[in-house]
């Protein structure tokens, strides 16, 4: 089968019997050497067909999740107010409406919230009808606005004044952390969660008399960040609002390759 590997025609060739066989053993010595180097470096297959090829030998890893968890103040504040009007037309209770919102948001611009800071959420006029469902008696028109600031300090002053001035649903209030403060937390934590990983596969690998020789692969998996949501359906002046801590999780995936203890 050899012989047929290199194509070596020996009965073709013209030469005497010791020098044939000194090139048979010197053949057969070289393939001896090189499957040698094949089965210690890699695995050496042999076809039927006499071919020789070299597979990789297939790499040991390990595999473990790592996790970092922080609580953090939120610096975001944002809260949903609205104005319900209620007349027998509904240019009446549109009236209305406008009169007591525009009383809500000359109340929030004079605590020095900007205008990108108050916006528009929702507009609606519906006829409410009797109790038959067959009559209108009236109309119903429902304003909300969305205050967003960082002015923490002055959340609870902004529904109070907000109430006093108008405003007869809170609709939602929430505390969340800002876009920039949540990705430059999240980075650190990655850092924690990779550590974590890697304590973690030293704590396994070590008792088993093996150890991490690189890293094959890492990803990050998930990362958490809750929002407090308060809701609200009948506001209450002078209610404690608290922002409280908002808890913070990063976890990463790493794959290790590993091999012995040396």
């Amino acid at each position: 089968m050899l012989l047929n590997v290199i194509n070596l025609e020996v009965n073709d060739v013209d030469v005497k019997a010791g020098t044939r066989d000194a090139i048979i053993y010197t053949i057969l010595g070289l393939l001896a050497t090189v499957a040698i180097i094949a089965i210690v470096t890699n695995v050496l297959v042999i076809t039927g067909g006499g071919e020789v090829s070299i597979q990789q030998k297939e790499e040991d890893t390990i595999t473990l999740t790592g996790s970092a968890k922080i609580y953090v103040a939120p610096d975001m504040f944002t809260v949903t107010l609205g104005v319900e009007t209620f007349a027998k037309t509904a240019t009446d209770a549109a009236k209305e409406n406008a009169k007591m919102m525009s009383d809500v948001i000359s109340t929030l611009n004079a605590m020095g919230l900007a205008d990108d800071e108050v916006s528009t959420s929702m507009y609606n006029i519906y006829p409410v009808y009797d109790e038959k469902g067959v009559d209108v008696i009236g109309f119903r028109v429902i304003n909300m606005l969305t205050v967003t600031t960082n002015k923490l300090d002055i959340a609870e002053k902004i529904i109070d004044e907000s109430i006093e001035a108008g405003a007869n649903r809170i609709y939602s209030l929430n505390f969340y952390l800002s876009e920039q403060k949540a990705k430059q937390i999240k980075l650190e934590l990655v850092e924690s969660a990779v550590e974590d990983a890697r304590a973690k596969a030293d704590a396994l690998l070590g008792p088993l008399g093996l150890k991490i020789i690189r890293v094959k692969t890492a990803s990050i998996v998930e990362w958490y960040e809750p929002i407090y949501r308060v809701e609200y359906l009948t506001p209450t002046k002078g209610s404690a609002i608290v922002p409280g801590v908002t808890p913070v999780s990063v976890s990463v995936q790493v794959t290790y390759v590993i091999g012995p203890q040396t």
